[in-house]
């Protein structure tokens, strides 16, 4: 009987690593394009900047 339960407790407390290992991984995949077009979006602004002050 002890075994049953040691497998069955290895087994959850496995689906829950892997569950959090995915909801990272989505997690980062998702924040990361956001990060890039906010960096995007400052660049274009300073060269906006730049080409007002030229003038």
């Amino acid at each position: 009987m002890f075994d049953i339960t040691f497998l069955f407790i290895m087994a959850f407390a496995g689906g829950t690593i892997v569950i959090i290992g995915i909801s990272v991984i989505l997690g980062r995949r998702i924040t990361e394009p956001k990060e890039e077009l906010q960096q995007k979006v400052k660049n274009l602004e300073e060269e906006v900047r730049k080409l007002k002050n030229e003038k």
